[in-house]
């Protein structure tokens, strides 16, 4: 496997188009230990070339040789293990990076996975994810952008330290930061390495010790880049001209099977395509109406769905099947299914009714005892399908009506955590809070402080009922939280945190966000407890000024007091702030701590500082 590959007079036609040669006499040579690329336009056989080398399929004549032996007599696996492959667009499986990488090498070892990520320049960013090597990438490494998903696969392809490297338009959809990542990585293991390149951005191959222009399944031209370069003539010369203009004229020649038609039979042909007959003309109505009906019930059942995934509880999301690359996954592909059931198949069910009715109105004339006693029993069917729908609905309102009894408007205030332990889901045997014993009068203003990690934003999770403790209670006013109606008692919080949720639109929309009808009065009324009035006001188109995406228009800590305001707006009877004042100046902070000296809510604050906490029960 350490010697030159050598492709000897190759013909070669798919199974599918056995009529039509991808390749026609082909040469060429990769030398041991250097790069050979292969360029041209699509259909001109360069991936052909690739899976004729993995013998995915045999050549119709001709032979392929590594090391003037012919691969035919090569046994399978032991040719594609000293084989590593990385293509457009890479596979990744749903579980960690290490085992993505160990795919390569079964029976690798950590030091040898780590050193094959070092080489694709993936080994810094695999360790500053939170969960390093054992971080999911999720289905088809939906986790990662496509730059990283490439280094991944280059470094499985490196951790069997393959004696051929073959890279088929491995940066062809990258942009160009990740592509001058993974192109670095690629030329550190391009080093001493037999290697074929396919590309058709010429730049990345423009340090090849050989380079094979291949049209329609045969060689036109071959030499290094400067060589290939210096001939104006050239069709590499053209291609590269092509590309540093970046213009999108590709010639692109295709075989074709087919025998040339005469005038006359196009004439007759032009003739009748513009009278199509009333049969298809209905069909293509019919189908268009399904397909229609068919998009606008996809939209509505996508809509309904996304509104169902909002009312998860948070613990939902902890889940790795349930990351919302795989949500927006799961959610396109099934819209893909419903859609391609309910179009013209959904046609063909009307069909189905329509000629089982006319199938009843002919039974009934001509023997109607038979068919009445066919009706019985689907009558009786229908019955029952009616009756099992109305009784669950019956159960849901009723579990409604006993979810809403709990929920009270005369609420005190009182809060109590009562011996409460909590584990997150993802770490299931490290406690966060353990035996958690607190009290909250109505009216107190309480302070939470600690290092990083002790459980404080924990214990706001808690309250807005993100997850349900593992033991212990917390109560509101002496009622178990677990009974309240989840709605009503989220809308008792007002929650400020640390990174606030802005969207992209005016400072008014963001502050009324969730709540209609709202007077301009109200919301300036909300900004100036916030104490950001004033700097609105100073803004050109005021209120109506967009905050951009995130609110990325605005400093953190204008947007911690536009968040604010929003909360404020509600007027919650508990007010949370889960390190609120982070992004603010010393001022703004103080105003903050002002307001809950005057403000009758009972705030609950995680502080990052000490600062002005003296006034806090």
């Amino acid at each position: 496997m350490n010697g030159d590959i050598q492709f000897d007079n190759i013909k070669f036609a798919y199974p599918a188009r056995p009529d039509v040669l991808v390749l026609q006499n082909l040469n060429l040579t990769a030398r041991a230990g250097e790069i050979t690329a292969l360029v041209g336009s699509n259909g001109s056989g360069k991936s052909t070339c690739v899976s004729l080398l993995l013998r995915f399929y045999e050549p119709l004549s001709g032979h392929i040789t590594i090391n003037d032996r012919s691969i035919a007599d090569c046994n399978f696996k032991q040719l594609r293990q000293k084989i590593g492959v990385v293509s457009q667009e890479p596979i990744l499986f749903a579980t960690s990076i290490y085992e993505n990488i160990r795919f390569g090498k079964a029976n690798a070892t950590r030091i040898e996975i780590e050193e094959a990520a070092r080489q694709a320049n993936v080994h810094d960013f695999i360790m500053g994810l939170p969960n390093k090597y054992d971080t999911i990438v999720g289905e088809h490494g939906i986790q990662l952008s496509g730059g990283e998903k490439q280094r991944v696969a280059l470094a499985r392809a490196f951790v069997k330290q393959p004696v051929l490297l073959l890279l088929d338009e491995a940066t062809s959809a990258l942009d160009n930061t990740n592509e001058k990542i993974v192109q670095e990585a690629l030329d550190r293991a391009c080093k001493g390495r037999t290697t074929i390149v396919i590309a058709h951005r010429l730049s990345a191959i423009q340090n090849a010790h050989r380079i094979y222009v291949l049209h329609n399944g045969r060689v036109i031209e071959q030499g290094t880049h400067d060589i290939l370069m210096s001939k104006e003539e050239s069709q590499y010369h053209k291609m590269m001209k092509a590309q540093q203009r970046r213009t999108t004229e590709i010639n692109i020649d295709e075989t074709s099977s087919f025998t040339e038609i005469d005038d006359d039979d196009k004439s007759k042909i032009s003739e009748h395509s513009r009278h199509p007959s009333d049969t298809e003309f209905n069909e293509k109505n019919k189908y268009t109406a399904f397909a229609v009906s068919g998009a606008k019930l996809t939209r509505r059942l996508c809509t309904k769905a996304f509104a169902h995934y909002l009312r998860q509880e948070m613990a939902f999301f902890d889940h790795v099947e349930n990351t919302s690359g795989a949500i927006c996954n799961r959610l396109s592909s099934d819209a893909l299914a419903i859609q391609q059931m309910v179009g013209s198949r959904l046609g063909v069910v009307f069909e189905s009714v329509a000629m089982f009715g006319i199938g009843i109105i002919l039974g009934l004339l001509f023997s109607w005892q038979l068919t009445l006693i066919m009706l019985f029993f689907i009558i009786s069917l229908f019955i029952l399908s009616f009756m099992q729908i109305w009784w669950q609905a019956r159960l849901n309102k009723r579990s409604d009506y006993f979810l809403g009894l709990a929920s009270s408007s005369d609420f005190k205030g009182e809060i109590e955590f009562d011996q409460v332990k909590f584990a997150y889901a993802s770490r299931p045997t490290s406690y966060i809070l353990n035996k958690f014993q607190l009290i909250i009068k109505p009216g107190q203003r309480v302070a939470l402080i600690g290092a990083s990690g002790c459980g404080k934003s924990t214990v706001i999770h808690l309250l807005e009922r993100f997850y349900d403790p593992i033991k212990g209670r917390i109560s509101f006013d002496g009622v178990d939280i677990r009974q309240l109606n989840i709605q009503w008692l989220r809308s008792c919080l007002g929650l400020v945190s640390q990174e606030p949720i802005l969207f992209d639109l005016t400072i008014a929309q963001n502050i009324a966000y969730g709540r209609e009808n709202t007077s301009i009065e109200d919301i300036i009324d909300a900004a100036i407890k916030a104490n950001i009035h004033d700097f609105i006001q100073q803004l050109p188109q005021g209120y109506e000024t967009k905050v951009g995406k995130k609110g990325g228009h605005l400093s953190g800590g204008e947007k911690q007091r536009i968040a604010l305001a929003r909360v404020l707006l509600c007027q919650p009877k508990i007010l949370l702030l889960d390190e609120a004042t982070s992004a603010m100046d010393s001022y703004n902070e103080q105003v903050l701590f002002l307001m809950i000296l005057v403000n009758p809510l009972p705030p609950i604050e995680v502080p990052e500082e000490l600062l002005m906490k003296q006034p806090l029960e």
